[in-house]
């Protein structure tokens, strides 16, 4: 192999190992809100945390009833489910929870009037 094909083989070489490393680094926990109060699950998130099912009737809505930080899941008001934890990446850490847009209504398109 040329110099050139053997430094390409080994570019994706490492980046196939960070990624499986950055993979195998995540689990899974379950979070419950019992009674409708706020409950912490304490567990290393490192930056990265997803809601992979509800198991609750309350709804489970990010930075509204669940939310994660270093130190772990957060749920409230009645959400539970299952979590996928860590692994994270900086691509993965939330900047801010947006506030909810509102939209202008459509406008109506009036008929022409007839002419007479």
């Amino acid at each position: 192999m040329t110099k050139h094909r053997l430094s390409l083989v080994f570019i994706a070489a490492a980046l196939l190992a960070a990624f499986a490393a950055s993979a195998q680094a995540r689990s899974n926990i379950s979070c419950e809100s019992r009674e409708y109060r706020y409950n912490r699950c304490e567990t290393d998130t490192d930056g990265y945390a997803r809601l992979l099912s509800q198991q609750s009737q309350a709804p489970c809505i990010r930075g509204q009833t669940w939310g994660y930080d270093d130190r772990g899941v957060w749920v409230d008001k009645g959400c539970a489910g299952e979590f996928e934890v860590g692994g994270g990446s900086r691509y993965d850490r939330p900047q801010s929870y947006p506030e909810p847009r509102s939209y202008p209504e459509p406008r109506s398109y009036q008929e022409p009037r007839p002419r007479y």
